[in-house]
């Protein structure tokens, strides 16, 4: 999996540039949330359930290696199992991506909404 994954830099502009798409995440810091609250819980879902709106792509994408989508799919794989090993062993260490605002204060809220979106997928849940 890791070799098929694109890098998170390439992975926030793949999913700019796929704004008119309507992903779930717009930036790392949206997909960091969205992921995390997935790991979270407080129900299991499957892959195809929440990665195809956080990139805004079909599920037929999974069955297509080798394509930017599967590239993506990998990556978000990869930090899935990131946050889910930190928090099971280590949750203390578990840091966030945020942005930093013009002041150097930490901006929580692109990560905030992807946290929520991936809330709103199960949310009576």
């Amino acid at each position: 999996m890791a070799a098929a994954a694109m890098p998170l830099e390439e992975l926030e502009r793949w999913l700019q540039a796929r704004v008119d798409q309507h992903p779930a995440a717009t930036n790392l810091p949206m997909l960091d949330g969205y992921v995390a609250a997935i790991v979270a819980g407080p129900v299991s879902m499957s892959p195809l359930d929440w990665i195809c709106p956080l990139l805004a792509i079909d599920a037929d994408a999974f069955n297509h290696g080798g394509t930017p989508e599967f590239a993506a799919i990998s990556a978000v794989a990869l930090r899935h199992n990131d946050i889910s090993n930190t928090l099971s062993t280590a949750p203390d260490r578990f840091a966030p991506m945020h942005r930093r605002k013009p002041s150097g204060d930490v901006d929580p809220r692109p990560w905030c909404q992807g946290f929520y979106a991936a809330m709103r997928l199960k949310l009576l849940a």
